[in-house]
């Protein structure tokens, strides 16, 4: 008896030293202060800060580590209000704070209350960028923000990247996009917030999630009333190219409902021009130089409606439908000539065409139900997707013969067709253990893809274009991914860990009509183990190691071997012996003060996809197929400090990275090397009268498997006035004050090109941003929808 007693008391002191303390509690406040509220924990004996959580509502509702120690204190703090102090006497699991109404503070009862949030924090799986409340709202689009935000970059301005980690997972709402082209559809001031997970956990899908994942929130609205949004800009660069861009947007809430919606369009304008000079590499003494100028235009339309309802405080239901279509036009001309042992052989005049029209509609349905009070929840969430992608390619060349002066031409037009339908069913359930720091994350998903792609060749015959059925091709494309995953996750007073592992099944199916034939059946089944431990030393410094692994699949189209003619001197083909890339992530970061950030990381990439891209040995045709190459080894570092200032605030960040790429002898080429680094700067500056002034500085030197490219400087100032707090914005936007310039060597199997090129210059800008509504705080307690209650 003595010895079940013994045990008793120790497991008894276990959970005490763990014990996971609950606080809940309403706050009677002004309903414009509560977006700016923060409670703290601090220890009572020697005034040790344990936890912060920001409130969103009028809820105080977060939990926190007791240690075995009962008493404690809280602070509350909100704009206009004194300082409340809670006295805490830890006796149970679940602290209710009850009606909790803080005194007003006369002497600051005139001030205007501006709703700000910090725009960056560090949490152990990345960097949380909160877009509602700050100067980050104000921008163009969605692709604007994440250019602005740590940790990301845009090479070439269509890509996004995490800087070391490559083209990432990119969810939005949950759902995953499926072209950066989405991005620009999504104007900034829907947004909440977004992460920037370079430690993803095993719920996310391996495909892409190997180069970190970027979750997107777009707004829920939490208090009583409606609340409405309008913005618009317009401008013209120095080469009088006009962009324009309208957006609308409504929140609203009325008790268990609520309802949050936008629509708009983008206008945009451009030019450009360049020059490439290439030599081959073999022994055949042979070369070319252009010279290429181009004219585009294209606009953007969106939409999106995202309604909630609280079936009561455990049940909620979230659905949704969006679209973003895109069309416009590209124009290209170019002089080109053709050399052999330094001499001119042929010349040539090209013009091409460009159209496109594509347009992606999707919508979702999500079931979340709280299972006990600890937070713990069962969550289903059903996806479909419909894009329809149309292009209209069309190139016309002639050429001349220097030494006999015969001309000939050749036309060719291609015009193709994709309509890809994405279904996704997931569900996930997360338990927490009360008392002993222990949390497991289980869940399924099954996702089917069903693609039909047609092109249709057509070639000039006396003026008119004439479908070539010999050249025409179409296919059908499946692709289906069942996967599960388990996770563990530990909570010590210092010491965080969490342990996945997520395995996934892939089966293939690819039928070539034009070939009447099957060229790709594949099936596999990879397991993605991740795991990560955070350290702290203390309450200001932090220690985290992470290790995952991802799969990079390759794209539908690069399977059909049909042979696709874009222009007189170019061929591709695809490959269906493609294999998916497998990657794997050592990283270790180190953290200070939850802001200044360290990280080091080294990613081995196996089989993963390049080209091999050859010119003839009788002509300068090049022919050009997707293929994997052996391995890529990246090292990468850096440096990220955020200013949070009265009078400042942003953030600066260094970065290096060195590549090695190892090929297969079918390239012709030997291992090679790319060190690349950059300087991002994106700093808001605040100045008397409601003004402020944002500087965004961005030097840049990026390459790839195939190329080296030179520096870049891209240079931008934004001045913005405030009017009645933050409700009506006028802002004035000077970008590309430096016009970037990009210069670049690319290599493959028998060539070499330099080329240079300019399409973006500097440009002005108008804009304003205005919101309005009636607001008021619920009567009741309301869930915070940040997901910032319970942050570190």
């Amino acid at each position: 008896m003595k010895n079940f007693l013994l045990l008793f008391a120790l497991l008894f002191s276990i959970s005490s030293f763990s014990q996971k303390v609950h606080v809940k509690g309403i706050v009677l406040a002004e309903a414009d202060v509560l977006p700016l509220a923060n409670v703290a924990v601090f220890r009572t004996a020697d005034s040790l800060f344990v936890k912060g959580a920001y409130l969103d509502s009028n809820a105080i509702d977060f939990s926190f580590n007791a240690g075995g120690k009962t008493n404690y204190f809280i602070k509350l703090t909100l704009p206009g209000y004194s300082d409340k102090i809670i006295d805490l006497l830890i006796d149970d699991t679940l602290v209710n704070l009850g009606i909790v109404t803080p005194e007003q503070n006369k002497e600051l009862a005139a001030v205007d209350v501006v709703f700000t949030k910090e725009m960056y924090t560090r949490t152990m799986d990345g960097v949380t960028v909160n877009v509602e409340g700050t100067n980050l709202q104000t921008l163009t689009n969605l692709f604007e923000v994440l250019k602005a935000s740590p940790k990301i970059t845009s090479p070439d301005d269509i890509n996004i990247e995490i800087i070391g980690r490559g083209s990432p997972l990119i969810l939005v709402d949950r759902q995953a996009i499926i072209s950066n082209d989405e991005l620009k559809a999504i104007p900034a001031n829907q947004i909440e917030k977004i992460e920037i997970i370079t430690n993803p956990s095993a719920k996310y899908k391996a495909q892409g999630s190997g180069n970190g994942v970027i979750e997107v929130f777009t707004k829920n609205f939490h208090l009583e009333g409606y609340n409405m949004t309008v913005s618009g800009s317009g401008g013209v660069n120095t080469q009088l190219k006009p962009t324009a861009g309208l957006s609308l947007g409504l929140s609203l809430k009325k008790k268990k409902f609520s309802l949050n919606g936008y629509l708009g369009g983008n206008y945009n304008s451009s030019n450009g021009f360049g020059t490439t000079d290439g030599v081959t590499t073999d022994d055949s003494n042979r070369g070319l130089n252009s010279v290429t100028s181009f004219e585009s235009q294209n606009t953007w339309q969106y939409y999106n409606v995202k309604g909630a309802y609280n079936l009561n405080e455990k049940q909620r239901i979230t659905m949704g439908v969006n679209g973003y279509g895109s069309n416009g036009k590209n124009v290209n001309t170019s002089a080109m000539n053709y050399l052999q042992n330094d001499l001119i052989t042929t010349s040539s005049i090209a013009n091409s065409t460009n159209a496109w029209t594509w347009l992606n509609n999707s919508a979702f349905i999500n079931y979340t139900v709280d299972t006990d009070t600890n937070k713990s929840n069962f969550e289903i969430n059903l996806n479909y997707v419909n894009k329809i992608s149309n292009s209209d390619n069309a190139s016309i060349s002639n050429f001349e013969n220097i030494s006999t002066n015969n001309t000939t031409s050749y036309a060719i037009r291609n015009d193709s067709k994709d309509i890809p339908n994405i279904g996704e069913l997931r569900m996930n359930y997360e338990h927490i253990f009360d008392t002993t720091g222990w949390e497991l994350g289980v869940g399924v998903s099954y996702s089917a893809l069903i693609n039909g792609k047609s092109l249709n060749r057509f070639n000039d015959v006396n003026g008119d274009w004439e479908i070539d059925e010999t050249q025409s091709n179409a296919y059908d494309y499946t692709e289906n991914i069942g996967a599960v995953f388990v996770e563990v996750t530990k909570n010590w007073d210092k010491i965080s860990a969490r342990a996945g592992l997520r395995t996934e099944y892939t089966n293939l199916n690819g039928f070539s009509k034009s070939l009447n034939k099957e060229f790709i059946d594949s099936l596999y089944i990879i397991p993605f183990p991740s795991a990560s431990i955070m350290y702290q030393a203390s309450d200001k410094v932090a220690v985290t190691v992470s290790y995952d692994a991802g799969i990079d699949r390759p794209q539908f189209d690069n399977y059909d071997p049909f042979v696709v003619q874009s222009d007189s001197l170019r061929i591709d083909y695809g490959n269906p012996f493609l294999r998916p890339a497998i990657q794997q992530t050592i990283g270790l970061d180190f953290d200070l003060f939850y802001k200044y950030n360290l990280s080091l990381s080294y990613t081995h990439e196996k089989d993963p996809m390049s080209s091999v891209s050859f010119i003839k040995d009788n002509s300068f045709l090049t022919e050009t197929t997707p293929w994997n190459a052996e391995a890529v080894e990246t090292f990468s570092s850096s440096i990220s400090v955020p200013f949070q200032l009265k009078w400042l605030t942003g953030w600066n960040s260094v970065w290096v990275n060195y590549a090695k790429y190892t090929f297969t002898p079918i390239f012709g080429r030997e291992t090679f090397t790319n060190l690349t680094y950059g300087l991002y700067s994106y700093l808001t500056f605040k100045l008397p009268k409601s003004f402020d002034i944002t500087n965004r500085f961005h030097v840049n030197k990026w390459g790839g498997s195939t190329s080296v490219n030179k520096v870049v400087v891209n240079w931008g100032l934004r001045a913005t006035k405030k009017f009645n707090g933050n409700k009506f914005q006028l802002y004035f936007d000077l970008g590309n004050i430096i016009p970037p310039k990009y210069a670049s060597e690319t290599y493959s199997g028998n060539y070499i090109y330099n080329s240079t090129s300019q399409n973006q210059f500097t440009t002005f800008k108008l804009g304003f941003f205005m919101k309005f509504g009636r607001l008021k705080a619920p009567t009741n307690i309301q869930e915070s929808k940040s997901n910032q209650g319970d942050r570190i």
